[in-house]
This record gives C-alpha cells, structure tokens and sequence, in this order.
C-alpha cells in the first residue's frame, strides 16, 4: 500500500503545482492593488503551502517503507539464527529401544 500512498502524494504536489503556475499567471493579468491580484497571490501561497505538506507526506512515506523494509529484513535475519539446524535423516537421531523383557529373560537364564 506503501507506493499506491506514494502516487496519491506524487499527484497531490502536481495538482498544487499546477495550481501554483496558474495563480501566477493570473495574477500577472491583473492590476497591482486589486483585489484580484490578492485573490491569486493568497492562492500562490495556498499552493505553496500544499506542496509543502505533500512533500513532507511523500518524504515521511519514503521513511517509513524503508523502516519496515528494514525490521523486516532484521526479523528474517533472527529467525533464520534462532532455527535449529536439523539433520538430513531424522533416523540419525533416532536411538533404537531395547525391550525390557527380552533383557529379564536373559538375566533369568546366566
């Protein structure tokens, strides 16, 4: 979900961006000391604003992927450490079990 999130923000600095160059471009139609002039300047700054939260979003995301990736990486490594390293044949382990009457039979006879 990480990089659907990192698009999400990557159009969010666009759309701010495109907002910031059409407010410029109005504002410079318009007389200085009108109020459409302010009207586009505080939607400069709006923008402005915007791109610098979506940016921050986007960096913070970025951090955060990596963060998982990496405690990810370092539990795989433990768990990989913590495992018992087993033989190929579980035979090898296996000790074979004497039967107790067969040996009270013999006892009986020497």
């Amino acid at each position: 979900m990480g990089f659907k999130k990192l698009f999400n923000y990557m159009v969010c600095i666009f759309i701010s961006g495109l907002g910031l160059f059409n407010s410029t471009q109005l504002e410079v139609r318009y007389e200085s000391g009108t109020n459409n002039e302010l009207l586009f300047q505080n939607g400069q700054i709006i923008s402005t604003a915007f791109i610098g939260l979506f940016l921050a979003a986007f960096l913070i995301e970025i951090m955060m992927m990596r963060r998982n990736r990496s405690s990810s990486n370092h539990e795989s490594k433990i768990t990989e450490q913590d495992k018992p390293t087993n033989p190929k044949n579980d035979d090898e382990i296996l000790i074979p079990e004497e039967d107790e009457s067969e040996n009270d039979a013999e006892e009986d006879v020497i």
